[in-house]
């Protein structure tokens, strides 16, 4: 069971996403998500990156408060020494178990997401200077080797793939101009 406090900054933390989420499709909505004859426009990935993200923050938000609910609920019921006793087995037993498959903690992957969340501002805020592709590869491959640890290598043929992919879906396929930053390389 997280504590009040590990509760209110996730709580906190999926309300900024949520905000992020519905800044990208107003964003999104601005550029046109939908061109001429109903074609897919420039705008229309952020609007549906966007408002994915904004739901399931608020999915995300309306579970964290119905937990805490059904948690006080049961602390309530518990009234003799056994069935606090008891409770007290189940929340070791769920510390013990908060341990996700790859052998990350709870701390761990809230760290986790902070770092991810902090690398994909900075690779925002490069997209203007060294572009889109670039900016996004450049993310990709940190988040790979810094924070899932994976080897430099393979790190780099998967951005490269998912930069070909990127590249032909957007360029190719949707034919939608991907910002070339002020070096306007790619």
């Amino acid at each position: 069971m997280e504590s009040a406090r590990l509760k209110v900054a996730g709580i906190a933390f999926t309300a900024v996403l949520a905000a992020v989420g519905v800044a990208a499709v107003i964003g999104g909505i601005g550029y046109g998500a939908f061109g001429e004859e109903g074609r897919i426009g420039p705008g229309f990935l952020p609007v549906l990156a966007g408002g994915l993200v904004a739901a399931f923050a608020v999915i995300d938000i309306i579970g964290r408060l119905l937990e805490r609910r059904q948690h006080n609920y049961d602390a309530e019921l518990a009234l003799d020494t056994e069935a606090i006793d008891a409770l007290q087995a189940e929340v070791d037993t769920e510390k013990a178990t908060d341990v996700d498959i790859f052998g990350r903690t709870q701390k761990q992957r809230n760290r986790m997401l902070v770092a991810v969340t902090g690398i994909l501002i900075v690779a925002l805020l490069l997209v203007n200077v060294i572009g889109f592709l670039l900016a996004f590869g450049l993310m990709l491959f940190v988040i790979a080797v810094v924070i899932e640890k994976r080897k430099m290598l393979s790190s780099l043929i998967v951005t490269v793939a998912a930069l070909a992919v990127a590249w032909l879906v957007f360029g190719v396929l949707l034919r939608v101009p991907l910002p070339q930053g002020l070096l306007g390389i790619l």
